[in-house]
């Protein structure tokens, strides 16, 4: 079997570490790394010790595959990279269909193990090896639970009691493995079973049902201010291996109910149920139904006529699905059917905390939920984390509401700080977006409003071109009846730098494309499409532009394309764009609601004079044009200061680097 660590080597570079640093956090030997440097095989343990020390999973750092080099034939047959053959291999691919399909996570058959929910890393290994066991033995995971169940349960002397038989005799049916029933786990774990589960499902159907256990922390910090002196009651609506059943501090278990669809979820939640109050003879109050069905002839359960003080969960994430009972969503977004659905059964003076992806607070498609959240839920606060689960690029935020809350302002909470918002400032926004604005930002916000006049509305949009494929369409040196194309790479803050690829621009050979008056339009803006700032440049070369890039022919009255760009560049527009729509994707949509002012003739000309200096090379009117844009909208100098600050850090105007535009302070030239 062979063995490639290149995933850990690209891992060291995003963490900025070099293999010593790595080597010595981890604790392995210089004959362990050297072996990994040479792609040999070493112990598990010390790539246990690796995960461990850089907060990562086993799949993030090392591949194994049969054979030495499998993809010869297929790589030449097919005209694509190693790379890339390995990476359909790993989503069990054929490679012919793959061709026409395309590969995402839901396909994925790997492992990654959650190492948010690990709570002693030096489990791995136990982990890990637990799992090889099953897949060697073909062991069925139900059993495989139940028989550790059954473990936990002898350890803490209560297997034999009357209550836990009635509990197991529902599983009655389903085989006992007698070594995994004899077994020690591990005793520092919060929930081992869960924990061996999650680590089991393979991401492809992790992603498929939105499936990532909230860590422990996580779960005590949304239900730690729950108060059961007077017999409330706790719901989770997916409660999946009970991390919130667990951290409840609940007087008894008659105050907890959870339901989940999974029944080896539910099993879990049972056992850890029976654990936790090991000393109360009780049956856990946990079900395995589907909660967004609801009542039905087929579902008639007295779990859906309870009423609750407090309901927590982290709902399944990103699983499409149609609930038509539940008409307050379109988005066909199963967490927001969750909110809705639960919120059905809270008290008058209950509340509700869900653990959502950070998306909720600006995507669009979920304005459903925000709209439902704000006009039915009531919010109370808003809390943020750094963290993000294993296998999922979105960080998470939780979201506290409450029939009874106030009405005008909720409280942010992010790390040790906190803030009150004004639930006004929501409403600044078209896609109702939850821009935790604060004071400051507000002040500034409605006054730029105030003094927009015009928007983008009736401009001319476009999307570059998109090849189908670019390595075969795209060159880095002109042949004859070629034309360079520009990507999002070249885009600067008012001009292109030198474009680096070539294409033979045959349009009905190429998967995608504008109208060809607009690629050819006498002069266009063109600006990056995924950024974190607003950053738009000048073309009047008729030229073309690959995805990467998007097109605005602008229509505001009384400014010139170059006066727009202007505004589009400059720190105001920066703030504005971040503060009110927080996105990493420039889209149109929001560059819609940007407001533009009514100005002058004569201030049109004088933006557009300004920046043709800038065109041609005079970096230093940069400043003039921040200045005169300001002064437009009339800001203080206080104010001005603060928007500066939070664009670009510090108060003073900060531009971004165009060297590679420039050369002894002339505009390269972009035209053909």
């Amino acid at each position: 079997m062979a063995v490639s660590y290149n995933r850990l080597w690209k891992l060291l570079i995003d963490k900025r570490m070099t293999k010593t640093d790595m080597r010595k956090a981890a604790g392995i030997s210089t004959n362990i790394l050297a072996k990994m440097g040479k792609d040999e095989p070493v112990p598990m343990e010390s790539l246990a010790k690796i995960c461990a020390a850089i907060q990562c999973s086993l799949s993030d750092i090392v591949d194994f595959s049969e054979n030495e080099s499998p993809y010869n034939a297929e790589t030449e047959k097919f005209g694509i990279s190693d790379a890339t053959l390995r990476n359909w291999e790993k989503l069990n691919a054929k490679t012919a269909e793959r061709l026409t399909t395309r590969a995402n996570k839901r396909k994925s058959k790997r492992r990654v193990l959650p190492m948010e929910y690990i709570s002693n890393k030096n489990n791995i290994v136990f982990v890990q090896n637990t799992l090889d066991y099953i897949d060697k033995n073909n062991i069925d995971i139900m059993s495989a639970i139940f028989s550790f169940g059954i473990s936990l349960l002898k350890k803490a002397n209560i297997y034999n009691k009357i209550h836990v038989a009635n509990v197991l005799r529902e599983y009655a049916d389903i085989a006992v493995i007698d070594e995994f029933a004899a077994s020690n786990l591990p005793t520092d774990e919060f929930d081992i079973l869960g924990l061996i589960y999650q680590s089991y499902l393979q991401e492809g159907e992790k992603n498929i049902i939105g499936s990532y256990y909230t860590p422990q922390k996580i779960a005590y910090n949304m239900t730690k201010g729950f108060d059961f002196s007077n017999g409330e009651l706790f719901f989770d609506p997916c409660c999946g291996s009970g991390a919130f059943l667990l951290t409840v501090s609940a007087n008894g278990p008659n105050q907890i109910f959870g339901v989940d669809n999974d029944k080896v979820a539910v099993l879990i939640s049972k056992i850890n149920m029976l654990l936790k109050y090991k000393d109360i003879e009780f049956l856990p109050q946990i079900y395995c139904i589907d909660f967004l069905m609801g009542y039905s002839v087929i579902q008639q359960h007295p779990i859906f006529e309870k009423e609750f003080d407090y309901i927590a969960t982290n709902p399944p994430w990103g699983a499409m699905d149609d609930y038509s009972n539940i008409s307050a969503i379109t988005s066909k977004e199963t967490f927001s059917y969750f909110f809705v659905k639960a919120f059905e059964q809270l008290k008058e003076n209950g509340t509700i905390r869900f653990l959502f992806p950070e998306a909720i607070l600006n995507v669009k498609i979920h304005k459903d939920i925000r709209k439902f959240i704000l006009d039915r839920a009531g919010p109370i606060s808003i809390t943020t984390y750094d963290d993000m689960f294993s296998g999922v690029t979105t960080k998470y935020v939780d979201i506290e509401c409450g029939k009874d809350a106030n009405k005008s302002i909720f409280t942010v909470y992010a790390g040790d700080k906190k803030r009150t918002v004004e639930i006004r400032t929501v409403y600044e926004t078209e896609n109702l977006i939850f821009n935790l604005l604060s004071d400051d930002d507000l002040s500034i916000v409605r006054i730029v409003k105030g003094r927009g006049k015009y928007s983008l509305q009736n401009s001319i949009w476009a999307l570059g071109i998109v090849t189908g494929d670019n390595k075969g369409k795209l060159f880095p040196e002109y042949h004859d009846g070629m034309e360079k194309i520009y990507t999002g790479k070249e885009i600067q803050p008012y001009v292109l730098c030198s474009a680096k690829n070539y294409i033979l621009y045959d349009r009905a050979n190429l998967q995608q494309v504008a109208k060809e008056e607009i690629y050819r339009a006498p002069e266009k803006l063109v600006y990056k499409f995924i950024s974190n700032k607003l950053v738009f440049a000048y073309d009047s070369s008729a030229s073309l532009f690959l995805n990467s890039a998007n097109i605005l022919i602008p229509d505001i009255p009384s400014m010139s394309v170059k006066t727009v760009m202007a505004f589009l560049n400059s720190s105001l527009f920066q703030f504005m764009y971040i503060r009110l729509f927080g996105e990493v994707k420039i889209l149109k949509g929001n560059l819609i609601e940007l407001p533009f002012p009514e100005i002058s003739a004569a201030d049109n000309e004088k933006i557009a004079s300004l920046v043709d200096e800038i065109l041609d090379g005079n970096r230093e009117k940069h400043e003039e044009i921040e200045n005169y844009i300001f002064s437009v909208y009339g800001l203080t100098e206080k104010q001005t200061a603060y928007v500066r600050r939070m664009v670009n850090g510090k108060a003073d105007q900060g531009t971004e680097n165009t060297d590679c535009c420039y050369e002894q302070g002339e505009r390269k030239k972009v035209q053909p």
